[in-house]
């Protein structure tokens, strides 16, 4: 319901920029700027449980500040396609800051929950978008966590609701006889416990990780 009246107003209301109100469009020109072009590395995952001196990057394509935090609100509220093709192409530039050639993404799924709430999962959406692009994804993690809200909690509580998060799925045998480079992506990342406990099952399954990249990203104490 609340997604159709959101399309009805842009019917029969001027749209309105979501960065910084303008009437006329979901998004102007100026805000599209401002969110482009700002991809780095964010932090370093360490891994030295699984092997000695492991490090994975992670890249973000913003920091989750105005206007991309009501992007990515909005996107996940509305399900509105012009938002999913434009959080695709902010994410493509984080995935270009790591060093790899023609990687498998590997997207965070959404809570079972959540996905219920929304009627859809946000990152399958902007994974099609990135496929159509060219890159292949693997829907290789299988969520297990419960309902809960993970915005809210500070970093020691994400590293234990992160504990267990995830199984993997059944990995294709070509894939497990010649891995290739592997990028696990998600729409934000905070205290990297997520990226954290998605990571290590892949790796244990013998999953060639090396990235995490995520449209926005915040460091959260």
């Amino acid at each position: 319901m609340r997604k159709f009246l959101t399309e009805l107003s842009d019917l029969v209301l001027a749209r309105e920029c979501i960065g910084c109100k303008k009437l006329g469009t979901l998004i102007c020109a100026a805000c599209r700027a401002k969110v482009s072009n700002r991809a780095h590395i964010m932090r370093e995952l360490r891994f030295d449980d699984l092997a000695e001196d492991l490090r994975i990057p992670v890249a973000i394509a913003h920091r989750y500040a105005p206007p991309i935090d009501s992007m990515i609100y909005r996107y996940k509220d509305n399900q509105i396609p012009e938002l999913s093709q434009l959080l695709a192409d902010l994410l493509r530039g984080a995935i270009e800051e790591i060093p790899t050639d023609h990687p498998i993404l590997i997207p965070i799924p959404s809570r079972r929950s959540s996905i219920r709430t929304r009627g859809f999962d946000p990152m399958d959406l902007i994974a099609s978008r990135l496929s159509r692009g060219g890159y292949p994804v693997a829907a290789w993690l299988v969520d297990q966590r419960g309902a809960g809200r993970s915005k809210t909690l500070g970093i020691t509580e994400r590293v234990i609701a992160a504990n267990d998060a995830f199984c993997i799925g059944r990995i294709p045998d070509h894939y497990v006889r010649d891995p290739i480079p592997a990028i696990v992506i998600d729409d934000v990342t905070t205290s990297g416990a997520t990226f954290s406990a998605a990571v290590s099952q892949l790796l244990l399954a013998g999953v060639h990780i090396v990235g995490c990249a995520a449209v926005a990203g915040a460091r959260k104490t």
